[in-house]
């Protein structure tokens, strides 16, 4: 699922969805720059190199995340599912408007111990201007977005099963987290309920990001029977934010 909304994000932004790059879903999507496009703040151009090396230095590494390890894990995508994607796209709009100008993706890292299941990564990506960014924030933001994503998470787990339990529903909540010296922050909260005999257990998957000049900075965080630790998110999320501020797209 995660690697599901990972392309969706990137789909928001308008730039191409292709993967080839070092994270563990798609990791690295980029699209020439239109004629006359220009940094965030200062008016000059940018190049697709510089893009690169913002959302790089901006994006976590296993340093930031002590105890986590790199996921091996690899996704694979079947007939159907790229069907549905296909659909989700369509209802959210994306084009491919040749807005994205670079994205790049952390890898995953996760932490299990006993019943404990986490996971965690980030991506970043950099849009033509602010203009174009702020254009991804409120189609984000938009209830006709939120609604495609419920339609395609429903559809994508339809009557399947995972570890023993049945999805039984899909919702997202939204909100808007501070972030304070952008031009805006957007957070989701996944959750997918599963029945396990006579157990109702769930799976929790929280999107957390803002806006920044010409940059779109999200952070992923997933938990098994429990959402993500609210203090470690909360520090991940103002890392990614000081970096961006640090750094210029």
């Amino acid at each position: 699922m995660q690697r599901a909304i990972i392309l969706f994000m990137l789909a928001v932004s308008g730039g191409p969805l292709t993967a080839c790059g070092s994270g563990g879903g798609p990791s690295h999507s980029t699209h020439p720059p239109s004629a006359g496009a220009t940094g965030a703040s200062a008016g000059k151009p940018h190049s697709q190199a510089q893009a690169v090396a913002f959302a790089r230095a901006v994006n976590l590494t296993s340093l930031d995340l002590p105890g986590f390890t790199v996921s091996s894990a690899r996704e694979t995508e079947t007939a159907q599912e790229k069907r549905l994607q296909h659909s989700m796209l369509a209802c959210a709009g994306s084009g491919g408007s040749g807005k994205g100008f670079a994205a790049e993706s952390s890898k995953n890292f996760e932490l299990k111990q006993q019943i404990l299941d986490l996971g965690v990564s980030s991506e970043v990506s950099v849009a033509d201007n602010p203009a174009a960014a702020a254009g991804e924030l409120a189609a984000i933001r938009s209830s006709r977005v939120k609604g495609c994503f419920t339609r395609y998470l429903t559809q994508l787990f339809k009557g399947r099963q995972f570890g023993g339990g049945t999805v039984i529903g899909i919702s997202i909540a939204s909100g808007t987290p501070p972030a304070p010296g952008t031009a805006g922050g957007f957070g989701w909260r996944v959750t997918v309920p599963l029945a396990v005999h006579n157990l109702r257990v769930a799976f929790y998957l929280d999107i957390l990001g803002f806006v920044d000049r010409s940059a779109r900075v999200t952070l992923f965080s997933s938990g098994a029977l429990r959402p993500f630790p609210a203090a470690i998110q909360q520090q991940l999320f103002s890392l990614l934010l000081n970096r961006a501020k640090e750094n210029t797209p």
